[in-house]
């Protein structure tokens, strides 16, 4: 359990954070980044059909880092949240395509997945490539609320009324991501700028949690423990207990008064 100083973030945190290779996998692809300095977490999962999947999603977690603390000292130090998404998706955007001209001109060789949030003032920034996942569960609510879109095919067909947000976890098509870390530039994250209040909670994950784990369960684990790194034990051990057919990785934020 971590309580997090983070900068120009008007509350408090405590944090968990977990990657479990899964009960399937021989190897483990699931990177999380905890940043407290510059008030970003966030969970990458690299593609495993390509060679350089894994080491795709650990760059990212050494890279993205230093490059969010670096870019806070060019940034007033209380921006307002658009502009702080703007930074956010600058950075994001130069990472990925230093991935691409370093590794995929020629033949595609590495991607990765990247959910993340910046939290600054009172709000939360979600930003989003692939089909890892940021999820909310308001102070006041009972279920989880996704807040990031899954870019894959068969996100698609779920928007088009093809098939049901159910039947796309067992898809082959979701297997198949539109957008992703390392893709063609140029390439286009999602940002969803979110206000936060003390009691919320915020759930970063890959798919071998929530392709496992119902937004019902997601849900009452994480209001079944005070301490966060419990509650990342409960998930994983959820995931596996349900087959555990893929790395799992969580980054799980709990907001509390100052």
């Amino acid at each position: 359990m971590t309580t997090n100083p983070t900068p120009f973030f008007d509350y408090g945190l405590l944090v968990g954070s977990l990657v479990n290779i899964g009960r399937v996998r021989p190897f483990n692809e699931d990177e999380v980044i905890v940043c407290p300095e510059a008030g970003f977490y966030a969970v990458s999962d690299g593609m495993g059909g390509l060679p350089k999947g894994g080491r795709t999603s650990l760059l990212i977690k050494e890279t993205l880092p230093h490059r969010m603390e670096a870019a806070m000292r060019t940034i007033p130090p209380f921006p307002s949240p658009e502009t702080a998404a703007g930074h956010l998706k600058q950075e994001i955007c130069q990472i990925s395509d230093m991935i691409y001209y370093n590794y995929n001109p020629l033949k595609w060789q590495a991607g990765a997945t990247l959910s993340g949030v910046r939290l600054t003032g009172r709000h939360a920034i979600f930003v989003n490539l692939g089909d890892s996942r940021g999820y909310l569960l308001p102070r006041n609510r009972k279920k989880i609320r996704q807040i990031t879109d899954d870019h894959n095919k068969a996100a698609e067909w779920v928007k088009e009324g093809k098939i049901s947000k159910e039947m796309a976890l067992a898809h082959v098509a979701s297997t198949k991501l539109t957008r992703f870390m390392g893709k063609t530039p140029p390439v286009i994250p999602d940002l969803f700028i979110e206000e936060i209040f003390p009691g919320d909670r915020i759930l970063l994950c890959s798919d071998g949690l929530y392709g496992m784990v119902s937004e019902a369960d997601l849900s009452a684990i994480m209001r079944s423990s005070s301490d966060p790194d419990r509650i990342c034990e409960r998930l994983v051990e959820k995931a596996n207990a349900k087959g555990g057919w893929d790395n799992i990785s969580i980054v799980y934020i709990e907001v509390m008064n100052e």
